[in-house]
């Protein structure tokens, strides 16, 4: 369990206790990676990929 998912479930049983619900728009999106540095290595391949197609570097 990444450390995303523990902060959203123990948000979701806090405000499930305090009968306060949260939207699935207010509350962080679900991560598409396994990890924090999963993520960053993807982002950063994209905006590569963008900034080649932008310079036409490709």
């Amino acid at each position: 369990m990444n450390m995303m998912t523990a902060i959203g479930a123990m948000l979701a049983q806090t405000t499930s206790l305090w009968g306060i619900p949260i939207a699935r728009n207010q509350a962080p999106p679900k991560p598409r990676y396994r990890s924090v540095k999963q993520h960053q290595r993807a982002a950063a391949k994209t905006r590569a990929r963008r900034r080649a197609k932008r310079f036409n570097h490709f």
